[in-house]
């Protein structure tokens, strides 16, 4: 297309069109990591199979306020994430793929997000690589691949701060974008109770108090309007739950809360150094950017000290945003990787601006830092993939506990071929930054090879584990719950997995060793039983049970019924 006029003109039109070509590129990565291959894994346990199981029972009774699981109340998560699940499943039927679109698809808001609000409050190159940063890191395609609530959260924590960033900024003219502050928050506390007003909360409080701006937030963000509007949206469904459980809810949903908080749940506990790792493997590449990031920030602080302002950057915000989060999760007694997403946004934004820098041929002589940690970061993630195959077999006897088939799966060469791409490009990325001071060539080797590596694993990694680990009982509990009616008892001897109930799409009485009452009340009562345990769990069961006809057996599994099906 050719373009007539004046050369500002020109400028205009071509950075309008690079602009939607970028918004495009965008929603094409997004649709390769995000949605490729998305239902092809089974469920994982014991999240993913809560999450989907619970507003397919929702939808079962054509309720939308009371979660349940296995026909018992479901308190530990609010709502808003069964809401977008089970209208999913009423789109495109109870499937993984289904379950799993809420994830996907708010990853994609987010991302497309992250760049609109750059371009709104810096510059195009920086929008464009804290864009492209946000989605290359295995910690948020994970989390935007999976039946959680965490990338939602994501959503609404950084729409929270994004939205009061362009009002503070913007001054009085843009005032009204505090309104949306309280919108979202809203959002992100139907979709994760209180924490989801506490994360951005705390990163708003640390920087108005260190820039001293307090009373300009107060004056001017509708305070009291702003909290009608959320009490509005928030707090209906609360209300309706306290409702109709009354004080058994209050009770759970304080666990869940200041309880997970203040207590170690599920053995999810660690040490306060536990995150450290987590983020600076789970944000590989651009983790090795974060003392560029930090140097920038303190010396933007100092900047605006010595001149008399208030140090009121957006760098200065994305760093009080980034510490506030990652402190409050590592106080937290509870303790698990995903925890600390809603900072990787603010990470982002701090290792773009350096990122820009270099591939702008400036401060080259700062790089060579940066480029050291990817090395070393990568050449560990890549070697702990190579040699996996190996230790597994050390490991083999007590994986085996869990997976029946352990003993006799043979890995391949696809795990440490994942292991090996990630060595080698990160190598190949560290030559190019430290000895030949190609910063460009380096920067973008590491985008192709931590996206080359992801969907390695989406379509290599992913279904090897899924063949061998996940979908046989899964397998069994979908034949069993054909099998059965609606009235029969479906036991399952062992650990308790949510996703057999989901697959069975029938409540199960799950019975483990040490505690077989169920199964004994089954037994006195005389009650039919149709069961599904490992084989080298039978021996442990009563001779009653061990001497029902086996209807099917799947990789160590085995489907028991007096049905014989």
């Amino acid at each position: 297309m050719q373009v007539y006029g004046p050369f500002w003109m020109r400028n205009v039109v071509e950075m309008t069109l690079s602009i939607r070509q970028n918004y495009g590129v965008l929603l094409f990565l997004c649709t390769v990591f995000f949605f490729s291959a998305l239902g092809d894994l089974n469920l994982t346990d014991n999240d993913e199979g809560s999450n989907a199981e619970a507003p397919r029972e929702m939808m079962q009774r054509g309720d939308w306020v009371s979660p349940t699981l296995n026909g018992e109340p479901r308190f530990a998560k609010p709502v808003f994430t069964y809401w977008l699940i089970q209208g999913s499943y009423r789109a495109f039927g109870v499937n993984e793929f289904s379950a799993r679109i809420p994830s996907a698809l708010f990853g994609t808001l987010l991302i497309l997000m992250q760049y609109w609000f750059l371009l709104r409050v810096a510059t195009p190159s920086v929008a464009w690589w804290s864009a492209l940063c946000l989605l290359l890191n295995l910690e948020i395609l994970a989390i935007g691949r999976m039946v959680l609530t965490d990338m939602i959260l994501i959503f609404f924590t950084t729409l929270t701060l994004f939205s009061f960033w362009i009002a503070f900024s913007e001054g009085k003219k843009s005032r009204h974008w505090y309104l949306l502050c309280y919108v979202a928050s809203a959002g992100a506390m139907l979709t994760k109770g209180p924490v989801g007003v506490l994360v951005p909360l705390l990163a708003v409080f640390s920087f108005v108090v260190l820039t001293q701006s307090l009373r300009k937030v107060f004056r001017e963000s509708y305070p009291v309007i702003g909290i009608i509007v959320f009490c509005c949206l928030a707090f209906p469904w609360y209300w309706a739950m306290i409702s109709i459980h009354g004080e058994v809810y209050l009770a759970s949903a304080q666990a869940n809360t200041f309880g997970r908080y203040t207590n170690i749940i599920g053995g999810h506990g660690g040490t306060v150094l536990f995150y450290i790792p987590v983020l600076l493997l789970g944000f590989l590449p651009w983790s090795g950017f974060f003392p560029a990031a930090f140097r920038a920030v303190v010396s933007d602080f100092k900047m605006h000290r010595v001149t008399g302002g208030t140090g009121s950057s957006l760098l200065f915000f994305s760093a009080c945003w980034f510490i506030a989060v990652f402190i409050f999760f590592t106080v937290s007694a509870t303790r698990l990787p995903h925890y600390i997403a809603p900072l990787f946004p603010a990470a982002a934004i701090l290792v773009a601006f350096p990122i820009v820098q270099l591939m702008n041929d400036s401060g080259r002589s700062k790089a060579t830092s940066a480029f050291w940690i990817v090395l070393l970061l990568g050449v560990v993630l890549g070697s702990i993939l190579i040699i996996f195959p190996f230790a597994y077999e050390n490991f083999v006897e007590f994986i085996a506990q869990e997976f029946p088939m352990a003993e006799s799966v043979n890995l391949g060469i696809g795990i440490a071929g994942i292991g090996v791409v990630i060595v080698i490009g990160y190598i190949t990325a560290g030559v190019f930054g430290i000895l030949f001071k190609q910063v460009r060539k380096a920067i973008l080797v590491m985008a192709l090879t931590v996206g080359m590596s992801a969907l390695l694993i989406i379509h290599v990694g992913l279904p090897v584990f899924d063949k061998n680990f996940l979908s046989p009982p899964q397998e069994l509990a979908a034949f069993a719950g054909e099998c059965i009616e609606g009235t029969d008892n479906l036991v399952v001897y062992g650990r308790k997995k949510p996703s057999y109930i989901f697959y069975a799409q029938h409540n199960i009485i799950f019975t483990h060793k040490g505690y077989k009452q169920p199964l004994e009340e089954l037994l006195n009562q005389s009650e039919s039983i149709t069961m599904i345990t490992q084989n080298r769990l039978l021996k442990e069961l009563p001779k009653a049970v061990q001497g029902l006809p086996v209807v099917r057996e799947a990789s160590g599994y085995i489907l028991l019924s007096e049905k014989g099906c």
